[in-house]
């Protein structure tokens, strides 16, 4: 699968982690754009939505996403979801998360920072 570097255009490949023609770092290119993903509302266990969130972020730490909008509810796969991302972050996995203001069953995730 190929791509283009978001800084000149140039087409790389998905293992490039470097662009060839402008060095730019192709892991930190972002076109900000924010995907939703509901995990708490097709029936699924805790462990069921942490493993989706896991592979989401996995999914979209290799594409340009820069925000994870998770749609988590209001108890149990909410808290088990701030523990995992708590964890992620503190290892570095993701640059930090937090609450919706707009909606208070779905939390945020910032995968980049913007240039």
């Amino acid at each position: 699968m190929q791509r283009n570097c978001l800084k000149c255009g140039f087409p790389v490949a998905v293992s490039d982690r470097v662009c060839p023609k402008c060095d730019s770092q192709i892991a930190l290119q972002t076109d900000g754009s924010t995907t939703t993903i509901d995990i708490a509302h097709g029936k699924q266990k805790v462990n069921q939505a942490i493993e989706q969130l896991r592979s989401t972020i996995e999914k979209h730490q290799q594409g340009t996403t820069q925000f994870l909008r998770f749609i988590v509810g209001g108890d149990r796969i909410r808290l088990a979801a701030i523990n995992e991302l708590r964890n992620m972050q503190s290892r570095g996995a993701i640059v930090r998360y937090g609450s919706d203001d707009r909606n208070r069953g779905a939390l945020i995730v910032v995968l980049k920072r913007s240039d």
